[in-house]
């Protein structure tokens, strides 16, 4: 059986009871390093993979064994689970995991069910019409689309918006900084962040505080 787990944002914290559960029952647990290096220590073989590819070949030719392919965040949202099945043919169970939106939301406080939720990863989709369509959006980035690029495209386009930068979620040097389009615009972020922005009246404040720093 291949199961792909969700392992939640990063810390081992996050990673839900079914997930380790799953983990110690397989034979081999394989995944990328830096997720690797966010699972608790488990004696199942561990193999660090570079590629999605390379974890294909590795389950087509060993889908005899019991495999947990180990994801970050949670594997439908953004994940893998697309890649994986549409390459491969045989069973897959999916172990669900904390995203880092849930996480960072969660940290704000903030309602997201109304949010647009969008990832800038390999993507291009059409990010202002999206934003000026919704009072929260959030966003994965990446190093084409970074926190201060977005913001760069923001104030291009004159919107004006409280924007909130996730770095490290979960991680012991977790920051999350709430400020305006102006401000953060050319400051410099981790590329993989993500990004909130509230697109309404009350942004137009010149705002910038440290909303958590572990």
């Amino acid at each position: 059986m291949i199961y792909i787990v969700g392992i939640g944002p990063g810390s081992p914290e996050y990673i839900i009871p079914l997930a380790v559960d799953t983990m110690k029952k397989v034979d081999v647990i394989i995944g990328f390093e830096r997720a690797m290096t966010s699972i608790p220590k488990i004696n199942v073989q561990n193999i660090i993979v570079k590629t999605l590819k390379d974890i294909i070949d590795y389950i087509t030719i060993n889908n005899h064994k019991d495999i947990a392919i180990i994801a970050s965040g949670d594997p439908c949202f953004y994940g893998i689970t697309n890649y994986i099945k549409s390459n491969f043919d045989g069973k897959v169970e999916i172990i669900p995991g904390i995203s880092s939106f849930q996480y960072l939301m969660c940290k704000l406080q903030k309602p997201w069910q109304n949010a647009h939720l969008g990832s800038m990863h390999g993507r291009r989709e059409e990010f202002i019409k999206v934003v000026g369509e919704y009072e929260i959006s959030v966003w994965l980035t990446d190093k084409g689309n970074s926190p201060q690029a977005l913001c760069r495209k923001l104030f291009d386009n004159n919107i004006k918006a409280t924007i909130y930068v996730g770095e490290e979620l979960s991680y012991t040097d977790e920051r999350i900084i709430k400020g305006t389009v102006e401000e953060f615009k050319d400051k410099i972020f981790n590329n993989l962040s993500v990004v909130v922005i509230e697109n309404m009246e009350s942004s137009t404040e010149y705002i910038s505080e440290i909303m958590h720093r572990k």
